[in-house]
């Protein structure tokens, strides 16, 4: 059964250790990302954090380069900084900006799966469709 949440809700309804796959959509209808997680509220608490730590900067790397920054956290964290055009009035630079930009201008759809395998099967089946924003390489807008 699909369900859809704010990400304030995510520890109140997604269970602890179970797979599951998850949509993530602004409020004004655009398909972020779909991912999948073997525990996804664990998955998708990194996603809400969106934390700058995760945002790592390679040696000799400029921040203006998506090819210079690794994720060790969230991608769409990632995304989120390399694009201006989703959303104007948040910075999504800054940590404190994509949070605020999760919280208040987006909502979660997700399904538990019997396992991780499932669930990584639907995610590219959906990716597939071609309508979510962020999929492969992360790229400046």
């Amino acid at each position: 059964m699909r369900r859809k949440i704010r990400f304030s809700e995510i520890e109140s309804e997604v269970p602890e250790d179970q797979p599951g796959i998850y949509e993530i959509h602004t409020d004004a209808g655009i398909a972020l990302k779909v991912g999948i997680g073997s525990k996804l509220r664990k998955r998708l608490l990194q996603h809400r954090a969106s934390r700058d730590s995760a945002l790592e900067l390679k040696q000799g790397g400029s921040h203006d380069d998506p090819r210079d920054v690794r994720s060790k956290g969230s991608i769409l964290a990632k995304h989120l900084y390399y694009d201006k055009s989703v959303s104007p009035n948040y910075d999504l630079e800054t940590q404190a900006g994509r949070q605020m930009f999760l919280e208040q201008s987006c909502h979660i759809i997700f399904e538990l799966t019997e396992s991780l395998a499932d669930a990584s099967e639907e995610e590219r089946c959906r990716e597939r469709d071609g309508c979510f924003r962020y999929v492969g390489r992360v790229v400046k807008r």
